[in-house]
Parts: C-alpha cells; structure tokens; sequence
C-alpha cells in the first residue's frame, strides 16, 4: 500500500510575518552593536594605554642629565652642521637638499646593572616633532652606538649621534630625548649646556 505524498512545496515552511521576524531584527542590530561597542572600548584602552607614552616628554633644564634604564645621560653638545667628513672614506658628505645635519654628543654613565640596556635617541622639535638617528652610511670618529658590553658600569663613554632634519626647524629644537623602550615614563629631554 502506498501513501500519499506531499507535495514539495508544502515541505517549505512558509516566511514567517509578524513578531518573530521583528524580534530576530532586533537581535541582529544589538549583537551588530555589542560587537562595535566592544571594539571601540579595546581599541579606546589600546590607545590611551599604547600610544600615549610615545607623545609624552619631560623638558630638563639645560646641562641637567637625564636617567633611564639603570644609567645618567648628559648632552655634551648639539651641533649643526652642513658638511661632514666620512671617516672611513674622508670624504665630505654633504646632507640632502633643504636640511641640515644635526651632531649630538651625550656622555652615558651606566649605574646600575640592568636587563636590558641600549642607547637610542631622538631628536625632538616644535609641536613633537621627532626626528630619529639618521640612517645614512657616514662614518664617524666617536661611536653611535652602546649597550651593555660597550659601556661598563661606572665607566662614562661618550656617544656621537647624527640626525638629519629640515632646515626650518634647527632654531627650534627642544633638544634629544633618551628612548627607553622599557619604561612607559615621559621621556626624558636632554637642552644642550648654555
């Protein structure tokens, strides 16, 4: 004996009207909300708590040293300049068009044994800006680079850093700041002596 089938479009449930599509709106544009709201408080945390320390500075009177990881920075000197010699090559590099070279001289003194430690500066100008070390191949005569093994503890060694910025901006350096990587404290900017 056989059975009747249903045809295959009663098997299709009919779209369904009124309050259960409604509700499933609904559903739909809070979780879509959750979901933004969410990502904006991570990314509101993210930027308070991340970024922030990359805009923040403290202005040292000029000649004070600045301390950061275990060690005490002193600006020597902050020089313009708009040649320098190559010292492997004794070749004058001059610097690209419209800027200038800027020469900072900080004497490190390391105090304290610490995890890490590594020089690095910036160079900071009127509203932040920054300008990093630059990257050119000039040779110098007083290294530009230190860490643990370089500068013994105690010991005062003198860095030579070279930055190269517009023109415009050389009357109106703040000064260089010590980049401590380790440390989300405003960074320390060295004013050359007076």
């Amino acid at each position: 004996m056989s059975t009747p089938r249903t045809p295959v479009v009663d098997l299709v449930a009919p779209a369904r009207h009124g309050s259960g599509s409604r509700r499933q709106s609904w559903l739909r544009a809070g979780c879509v909300f959750l979901v933004v709201l969410i990502y904006l408080c991570w990314w509101t945390t993210y930027a308070v708590n991340g970024l922030s320390v990359y805009g923040r500075y403290r202005q040292l009177e000029p000649g004070v040293p600045a301390s950061a990881m275990g060690a005490e920075f002193r600006l020597r000197s902050l020089v313009q300049t708009d040649e320098l010699t190559d010292q492997s090559t004794d070749e004058i590099v001059p610097p690209t068009a419209n800027t200038v070279w800027v020469v900072a001289q900080v004497e490190v003194v390391r105090q304290v044994e610490t995890d890490f430690f590594l020089c690095s500066f910036s160079l900071l100008g009127p509203d932040r800006r920054v300008w990093q070390k630059d990257s050119g191949f000039v040779s110098r005569d007083v290294s530009g680079f230190c860490d643990e093994e370089s500068a013994p503890l105690g010991t005062p060694i003198t860095v030579e850093t070279v930055f190269q910025i517009p023109t415009r901006y050389v009357d109106q350096l703040a000064g260089v700041a010590v980049v401590d990587g380790t440390s989300r404290e405003a960074r320390p900017v060295m004013a050359p002596p007076r």
